[in-house]
């Protein structure tokens, strides 16, 4: 007769699993964000350099990089005008050099040019659009394993009927009081 693992063990394994699935899909948004911001679609390109200075970090990345000195953006005149420069170039500078970042690590993305400030505030800037609605969106792509959350209330403070909530007790440990009542709800 095959023997089967103690239960502990598929515990642990299942943890680690999803650890490692919560890892991978923070870490494939945080460089979706950046790749998403480093557009001429959400950041205001005159020369390029601001749309090409987004980065992340576990710190708050430091506006601390001058276009001036940085090549190929040294080399471009400014329009000034709101208007792209004929020479404008968009390449993403941080990308390859974002660090692997561990779930529920704080994680800032933010830009290291010198006028980021003036730049988000620009009337060309569409990133306070893409963090309100677009941003959702890119979160329900990517982070596609949908938990279950469970809710323990003691006392019904339920009226009605409803296919989600379960009266019954029987659960593992707080949700095993049969006073309680146990609500399941299943993310959208």
């Amino acid at each position: 007769m095959a023997k089967s693992k103690p239960f502990t063990k598929n515990i642990n394994q299942i943890k680690k699993d999803l650890e490692n699935n919560l890892e991978r899909d923070l870490n494939k948004l945080v460089k979706a964000i950046i790749a998403d911001l480093s557009t001429e679609e959400n950041s205001p390109v005159d020369t390029g350099f601001f749309a090409s200075s987004w980065t992340a970090s576990t710190q708050r990345p430091r506006p601390d990089e001058a276009r001036e000195s940085v090549a190929p953006w040294s080399n471009i005149k400014p329009t000034r005008r709101g208007q792209r420069s004929p020479q404008a170039k968009v390449e993403p500078r941080f990308i390859n050099s974002i660090p692997n970042f561990k779930p529920f690590s704080k994680v800032f993305i933010g830009n290291r040019s010198q006028y980021a400030a003036r730049a988000l505030a620009s009337p060309r800037s569409k990133i306070p659009q893409y963090v309100q609605s677009d941003l959702r969106n890119l979160i329900n792509q990517i982070f596609t394993d949908k938990p279950k959350l469970g809710i323990a209330a003691f006392g019904t403070g339920v009226r009605g009927k409803s296919d989600n909530v379960r009266f019954t007790g029987g659960g593992i440990g707080a949700f095993s009081d049969p006073s309680s009542v146990f609500v399941d709800y299943e993310t959208p």
